[in-house]
């Protein structure tokens, strides 16, 4: 139906799974620059979907704010009756070669490269990064006691394109880390800031972007085909 209400909400993941996955070095520190936080756009949830040899990762932001404001109130005034959201969402992929162990993170044209929040049309890329090349950074949420380091993911434009790299030196960041057993309204309050800095928490959810994109009824089909022939191939068959 035109404007219809979100579907319910996939379920979240059971907190034991959580924890496998952070160990298994498959869930990120999503750094986003703090005026995101400001404009209302955050990240709020990460949903996984796993498979043989990998995760499908896809990230849910409240909204979307374009640098001119004329611009930003018609694309809100639209994107709803459009996409039936106003939720930005956005996959990476974390693969694991069965043989050498090797992992990887495929970016399905959510690469930044070296563009910065400044670009006004920043452009969608692909590509693929080692793992290895991300900054780590130690667990800060409910898990600030222990000793599990996370690769963090930077959030480098205003439309949410990511990189191993962080391209706005000069902005304010804020770190958000995965909590387990949580809904989105109760994820900050284990939260522990030990480093003096803007730190705050996203919960996870199970499920891959054709199922987030599936809650959404809007006047035109929003289904991103993100996990093609290929990548299917390599991830292996998915993990109910």
């Amino acid at each position: 139906a035109f404007c219809a209400k979100p579907g319910e909400d996939l379920d979240l993941m059971e907190e034991t799974d959580v924890l496998r996955l952070q160990k298994e070095g498959y869930l990120p520190c999503v750094a986003i620059p703090t005026q995101d936080f400001q404009g209302s756009n955050q990240m709020t949830c990460i949903y996984v979907a796993e498979y043989e040899h990998g995760c499908e990762l896809t990230l849910l932001f409240l909204d979307e704010d374009r640098p001119n404001k004329c611009m930003d109130c018609c694309m809100d005034f639209f994107r709803r009756p459009l996409f039936g959201r106003y939720f930005d969402i956005e996959t990476v992929f974390i693969m694991k070669d069965p043989s050498s162990g090797k992992m990887t993170m495929d970016f399905p044209g959510t690469h930044s490269s070296d563009q910065k929040w400044s670009v006004f049309s920043p452009k969608h890329l692909e590509t693929t990064v080692d793992m290895t090349s991300f900054e780590k950074r130690k667990g800060q949420g409910a898990d600030a006691e222990s000793s599990q380091e996370y690769p963090v993911l930077f959030v480098n434009t205003w439309n949410h394109l990511m990189s191993e790299k962080n391209n706005n030196t000069d902005m304010e960041m804020t770190f958000m880390f995965p909590v387990a057993g949580k809904k989105e309204d109760d994820a900050n309050d284990d939260v522990k800031n030990t480093n003096q800095e803007d730190v705050t928490a996203f919960v996870i959810r199970k499920g891959s972007r054709q199922d987030v994109e599936g809650r959404f009824k809007g006047c035109i089909d929003s289904f991103t085909a993100v996990l093609t022939p290929e990548r299917e191939e390599k991830l292996g068959k998915r993990i109910p």
